[in-house]
């Protein structure tokens, strides 16, 4: 009896032994929860190429990003964890306390961080604030005296990131004025003309306006300067503050992949972001470069999802 039970046992784990060891038979799915054309889209291309060459078949990339890229990610979540749909994920811990849809850090197989662009804080050329610290002084004395402009919704990493430092900073958060919008440019135009008094993006997308001379910069919320505007300053080196926030991409797989699978999979993706070619890529394209293992991913988005969560029940969104 004993013998028949572990021969039933090692008849069920076979398979899926040999169905790692062969893995990619054919076509691998790459879920983009976003539209043709954007930055998660345009990185997600540059990976599925390099992916292609490593493991000798195609990774298509299927753009999914109704609802806000909610319909892609809950179908990241929901597919079948058998390593021909994988997906690319970005800040996403809004979605669920906001009422948006149902999934959390655990319902992924984290494989790595690739990408992280760090949020701009900008205000009118002729805006009395000439400082981070300006700007967050006056905003804690009274909150509710400003407006900042949200871009999209104000559960977006842009958004998220600018109530994460008035956060930090002890701004009372449930009397900031945080207001939706229809994108980045035209929050922009519209901070121009006199209608907002911040608006977080990143610092590329207020490029044009800042070289024009019509749009600062205070500060960027990243650990070094961007090469690109080497003039703007750190939140640390203005404040005592030590905060990367903003906008983040890595590959990520549904619960219950395999392991083997999971650690191919994570070895590709680091000699691909430790590549120059890659690098050079993701630089003139203005997208930053950040590595984070499928561990250190893992916990990074778990510690995210506590925080993003706290500061949007702050908000009232």
């Amino acid at each position: 009896m004993k013998r028949t039970i572990f021969a039933a046992v090692i008849a069920a784990l076979l398979p899926s032994f040999a169905f790692a060891a062969d893995w990619p038979e054919r076509p691998v799915t790459i879920v983009v929860p976003a539209g043709a054309g954007g930055g998660t889209d345009a990185t997600a291309r540059m990976l599925a190429d390099r992916l292609r060459d490593k493991f000798g078949v195609p990774f298509n990339v299927v753009n999914q990003g109704q609802g806000g890229g909610v319909v892609g990610i809950n179908n990241i979540k929901t597919a079948d964890p058998d390593g021909y749909t994988i997906g690319v994920i970005y800040n996403f811990a809004h979605y669920a306390p906001m009422g948006q849809a149902d999934f959390n850090a655990s319902d992924f197989t984290a494989i790595a961080q690739y990408n992280f662009d760090p949020a701009g804080f900008n205000v009118r050329a002729e805006s009395e604030w000439n400082t981070i610290g300006d700007a967050l002084d006056a905003i804690k004395a009274a909150p509710a005296d400003y407006s900042i402009a949200c871009g999209g919704g104000c559960g977006g990493s842009w958004p998220i990131a600018a109530a994460t430092l008035f956060n930090e900073w002890g701004v009372d958060l449930s009397q900031v004025r945080m207001i939706a919008g229809q994108g980045a440019a035209g929050a922009l135009q519209d901070m121009v003309a006199g209608g907002f008094d911040v608006v977080p993006t990143s610092v590329p997308e207020a490029g044009a306006l800042i070289q024009a001379g019509r749009v600062k910069s205070l500060a960027v919320f990243g650990s070094e300067r961007l090469a690109a505007f080497p003039d703007i300053p750190t939140l640390s080196e203005q404040t005592d503050l030590d905060l990367s926030l903003g906008a983040w991409r890595g590959v990520v797989a549904p619960v219950g992949l395999d392991a083997e699978i999971a650690a191919e999979l994570e070895q590709a993706m680091s000699e691909i972001v430790n590549d120059e070619g890659w690098q050079a890529q993701m630089t003139e394209r203005g997208f930053g470069i950040q590595w984070r293992d499928s561990s250190t991913f893992a916990d990074f988005m778990a510690s995210e999802e506590g925080t993003v969560r706290e500061i949007v029940a702050t908000l009232g969104l």
